[in-house]
């Protein structure tokens, strides 16, 4: 999950640096509702707020630059059993810019990530993660794709691909 996290924010600070736009001023914390789950402070001077959607499951993180404008918003969308299901990643202008979605294993965990270009569907980068014997999660294989390349399409469901990177790793 803290591999997803730096990920998403290394593509938010990417985004921030491509951006020349006028960006919304972010909020005062003291205004900021119960939902509020925590605020993240990074060394290069982001922020993250995180925050619970209320009446409907998930979180919402936005990203603010040092500055203090909004940058990103990630809204992560939770399954049955509150594991992560996918999540949306959008501009400072609330446009959706890219779609993760998030496979599991039998043992409900997580061994990969895909995310996709909004629109067009297009896989630009899959992280991996596989475990050992005694269940430790490694350090992530990450592909990044060229999005603009001849990159698979998205499909409607991850399971023959990770049925296959499961067998891989037994």
């Amino acid at each position: 999950m803290k591999q997803l996290h730096a990920t998403i924010t290394c593509i938010t600070l990417l985004l921030l640096s491509l951006s020349s736009h006028s960006f919304a001023q972010s909020p005062d914390l003291s205004s900021e509702s119960k939902d509020m789950v925590r605020v993240t402070r990074h060394p290069d001077g982001t922020r993250a707020i995180y925050k619970r959607q209320s009446g409907q499951p998930g979180m919402l993180s936005m990203v603010y630059a040092p500055s203090g404008r909004l940058a990103a918003i990630n809204e992560y969308i939770e399954g049955k059993y509150s594991q992560l299901v996918g999540c949306r990643i959008y501009n400072n202008k609330r446009q959706i810019i890219y779609k993760v979605a998030y496979g599991y294993d039998r043992n409900a965990r997580l061994i990969e990530e895909r995310m996709y270009t909004n629109p067009g569907g297009m896989l630009v980068q899959r992280v991996i993660y596989r475990y050992d014997a005694e269940g430790n999660r490694s350090k992530p294989i990450i592909i990044s794709l060229n999005a603009g390349g001849n990159t698979a399409e998205i499909t409607p469901t991850m399971r023959d691909d990770v049925n296959k990177i499961h067998r891989s790793k037994n």
